[in-house]
């Protein structure tokens, strides 16, 4: 069984080039390269601002092919562009599988709805921003981050047209994180009270919080964005550091004493599993963040009149950030680690293997 695995979203919605994202460690190319240990020739394909066709390997798993094929749009809604040129490629390619990774890109449901559906190819989901979409009931598996992704799926609404997702088809994929690259550094001074990051574009983040917060602590920006600019002169108390690469990240996290998601649009953003890998206690909103995301232990889930207060509290209680800290690192380590997806994708052949044999 070949097995393709597609990115929904076009490798530029990160604000990164195709070098970049080819270079980045993480779970979009961990799963294929598992997939592929475990017998399933697999390839990551994805879209992007120009062709190009690669190869990408970590430690002594099998090299992972990468395609990269160009985009067919030049406007601004991200969300919507998709790939010809990768429709095409999949019509032809012979694949028994393919996995979409994400339910809100174009270029997965333009995939799903010219070539997969019409050829009866089976296909799985990762869910990762959005959860649900009409593609969602044609699909094989759904691998879900969240119980709260989990619990929106199967949980019949008021909105009659939503499909129910029968439990059997739900598969829990952890958050991975390289825990070798994001680790804590004590050798890095803790420059900071708060660490954030995000894209500064407009309606992304509660960048509200963010101001707040600097009336009283020290606060860090990690991350660029056509607000850069604005905010840069508007909120000077403020270090906005810009873009930073892949590579330097783990050194602008370890900069902070905690970490604060302040958005309401994501319910696992990659950044919390990346700062608790390096010990820095991640906290979020909790009526947004569930704790299955940020357990007690290793962090905070706050209420917005209490935030403030809320986090001046930990960073004042050095002992109990300290305590934190140590959790956040060990949660990662257990958790969170590049092989965590293993049993996901072990499960996803199996009910595939299964849904095969009883259709054949």
């Amino acid at each position: 069984m070949n097995i393709i695995y597609v990115q929904s979203y076009p490798v530029y919605h990160d604000l990164i080039d195709e070098h970049e994202f080819v270079e980045l460690a993480n779970r979009d190319k961990w799963m294929p390269a598992l997939t592929s240990q475990r017998g399933y020739p697999s390839e990551l394909w994805a879209g992007g601002n120009q062709a190009m066709e690669t190869e990408w390997q970590y430690d002594n798993l099998p090299a992972v092919p990468v395609r990269i094929f160009k985009t067919d749009q030049t406007d601004a809604n991200i969300g919507k562009h998709t790939s010809r040129a990768l429709v095409n490629a999949a019509s032809e390619s012979g694949a028994d599988l393919f996995v979409i990774n994400g339910v809100d890109g174009g270029i997965g449901v333009q995939l799903v709805r010219e070539v997969l559906i019409p050829k009866r190819i089976p296909y799985a989901i990762v869910i990762a921003g959005e959860w649900y979409h009409p593609i969602v009931k044609h699909a094989k598996a759904i691998l879900y981050e969240t119980e709260y992704q989990r619990r929106q799926l199967t949980r019949r609404t008021i909105r009659f047209w939503r499909t129910v997702v029968p439990e059997k088809k739900m598969i829990h994929l952890p958050k991975s994180v390289d825990t070798r690259h994001f680790a804590p550094d004590p050798e890095i001074e803790k420059t900071h009270d708060i660490i954030a990051a995000g894209r500064l574009i407009s309606n992304y983040k509660n960048y509200q919080a963010l101001f707040e917060l600097s009336r009283k602590r020290k606060v860090g920006v990690i991350g660029g964005g056509p607000l850069l600019p604005q905010f840069r002169r508007k909120y000077p108390e403020i270090t906005w550091f810009g873009p930073v690469i892949y590579s330097e990240l783990p050194t602008y996290l370890n900069k902070g004493k905690v970490f604060f998601h302040s958005g309401y649009l994501e319910h696992y953003p990659r950044t919390i599993s990346e700062a608790a890998a390096c010990g820095v206690p991640p906290v979020a909103f909790g009526d947004i963040i569930q704790s299955d995301v940020i357990p007690e232990k290793i962090g905070l889930r706050v209420k917005k009149n209490e935030f403030v207060n809320k986090i001046s509290e930990l960073l004042e209680n050095p002992e109990e950030l300290q305590r934190k800290s140590a959790a956040a690192r060990a949660h990662a380590e257990k958790n969170l680690h590049h092989l965590s997806s293993l049993p996901a994708i072990r499960e996803m052949i199996s009910r595939v293997h299964s849904s095969r044999n009883a259709s054949g």
